[in-house]
């Protein structure tokens, strides 16, 4: 990985110089850049509950509770504009070598983060598409940036020589993203950026998490985190990095969708909006120690968050594959449903992994399974 390293550090300065320049402005910036408005339909209102100013915002008591449909547009920069077009195409890059690496090894945790960061290129094509951008978008395996697109060959070719290398690259694609995007939230003071760009990250810290718990539990290796500090990285494995936009992406303190965490480690996790919770019964058909994919009795396939692999290795929960469980749970910031509790028909035990208001038991908690 060290080749691997040293050109990703180099694509990074790379990139941070382009970011400063007028060109890409000039190259994919409308004359009305400025001015233009698109509906942001996709993102809905938010309601994060949670503290300002230590990592958890409050969409629905400091603010109006909505996203960006809610927060002005603002002038761009140069630096502004480049930054947006980058970060497409960086989500672009996640999306494409995921969808790669799943053809190859068949790991659910590849396809499932897949279709979340199409989720994420979808947020920023509509900041896009309200500034009037161009899309730089282009075929998967394709990109408009040269050095995504080494980069994108560079990982692939890495993540094909097994199945541990293509987890790591995963993991080590996320702790990039999630560098990106503090360098360009320091960058801007446009609140619907602010807002996107700590969605995006919040993303990231539950991606880096799922890849590192799929290398635990496939191979029994201990992720090393490649470019994030250790103190960082374990705070983002804890579950306590916080994130203005958890659970609700709410449009909160300092009318900046809780920026006041978009670089540092929060004093909690935010509680969820479990308004939406619903119980299912399934058949398990894979388990990657994030979560667990399921066939409902009804034949819908639903993949679950589990949350923090630590804290599921550590209430001894261990879902075969074949087993039916019954799952209440509730739709999670990513498009994905977030487990409350778990119930493993064969023994007739509850796994819970979050209180009822949604809040992570891995926060502070020390569950364990319980015999109803």
């Amino acid at each position: 990985m060290k080749n691997l390293k040293n050109l990703l550090i180099g694509i990074l300065s790379a990139v941070i110089v382009i970011a400063v320049g007028a060109s890409a402005y000039n190259a994919y910036a409308s004359p009305d850049a400025q001015t233009a408005a698109a509906p942001d339909t996709a993102i809905q209102t938010g309601n994060g509950n949670g503290k300002g100013g230590n990592g958890n915002a409050n969409g629905n008591q400091n603010g109006n509770g909505a996203g960006i449909t809610g927060i002005p547009a603002s002038d761009l920069s140069a630096e502004e504009t480049a930054s947006l077009l980058f970060m497409r195409e960086e989500e672009k890059l996640a999306r494409d070598v995921y969808n790669a690496l799943y053809a190859i090894w068949g790991q659910p945790t590849f396809q499932n983060i897949a279709a979340s960061e199409q989720m994420h290129m979808d947020e920023v094509k509509l900041l896009l598409d309200r500034y009037g951008l161009t899309d730089p978008v282009l075929a998967p395996g394709q990109f408009t940036d040269p050095n995504l697109q080494a980069l994108y060959d560079q990982l692939t070719a890495q993540g094909s020589i097994s199945l541990a290398d293509a987890l790591k690259v995963g993991a080590a694609i996320e702790e990039i993203d999630i560098l990106d995007l503090q360098t360009r939230l320091a960058q801007t003071d446009n609140a619907d950026i602010q807002w996107v760009y700590n969605n995006l990250m919040n993303g990231s810290y539950h991606h880096l998490n799922a890849f590192t718990g799929a290398l635990l539990q496939t191979t029994g290796e201990v992720y090393q985190p490649q470019y994030l500090s250790a103190e960082v990285y374990a705070s983002i494995v804890a579950g306590s990095m916080g994130n203005g936009n958890q659970g609700g992406n709410g449009y909160g303190a300092n009318g900046q969708g809780g920026q006041s965490a978009q670089s540092q480690a929060g004093s909690g996790v935010p509680q969820a909006n479990v308004t939406n919770v619903t119980t299912v019964h399934g058949v398990i058909s894979a388990y990657d120690g994030m979560g667990i994919s399921l066939t409902t009795d009804d034949g819908q396939a639903v993949y679950v968050d589990t949350g923090n692999p630590r804290f599921s290795q550590s209430i001894g929960f261990t879902p075969q594959i074949g087993e039916g469980v019954t799952v209440v749970m509730f739709p999670g910031d990513q498009g994905l449903y977030s487990a409350i509790s778990v119930t493993l028909d064969s023994m007739g035990i509850t796994y819970t992994f979050r209180s009822e208001t949604g809040q992570p038991l891995w926060s502070g908690g020390n569950g364990n399974g319980n015999h109803p």
